[in-house]
């Protein structure tokens, strides 16, 4: 299944490709220590527990995006991303959050209730389409 870092400018492409995806918006830098945290930053690799997010992906045959929030600020707001309920404090960090897709429709996201943890995640999946869960490769 594909597993790609792509730029906001892909989502064409992505979404005439792919009648469901699942795409995660991460913080660039600092501050990614979260357990669902980037599959692709080798630098964290080494914080004390892993990240379930690659386990977790390894199970659901979805495809999988994933684009910093900093390069993807209009984008969002586009979408109607809540930006502001997303910023942690002073920092002007947005926290991480995951956004499903049908094609081009934007069908829900971790902001909306679903917590950035493999149950939620699971959740977020089932609602985009429960055959993604259903046939889910839990050997």
């Amino acid at each position: 299944m594909v597993r790609e870092k792509i730029l906001v400018q892909d989502f064409e492409k992505i979404s005439r490709k792919y009648d469901y995806y699942l795409w995660n918006f991460v913080w660039k830098g600092e501050g990614m220590c979260h357990a669902m945290r980037t599959i692709f930053d080798e630098s964290q690799k080494d914080i004390d527990y892993g990240n379930y997010l690659k386990y977790f992906l390894e199970y659901f045959d979805v495809p999988y995006f994933e684009s910093y929030i900093q390069d993807s600020m209009d984008f969002l707001d586009m979408l109607g991303v809540p930006l502001n309920d997303l910023r942690m404090g002073d920092t002007g960090m947005i926290k991480p959050f995951m956004i499903t897709f049908n094609r081009r429709r934007l069908v829900n996201a971790t902001y909306n209730g679903f917590c950035v943890c493999p149950e939620g995640i699971t959740d977020l999946l089932y609602d985009l389409n429960p055959e993604i869960v259903l046939n889910a490769k839990l050997d």
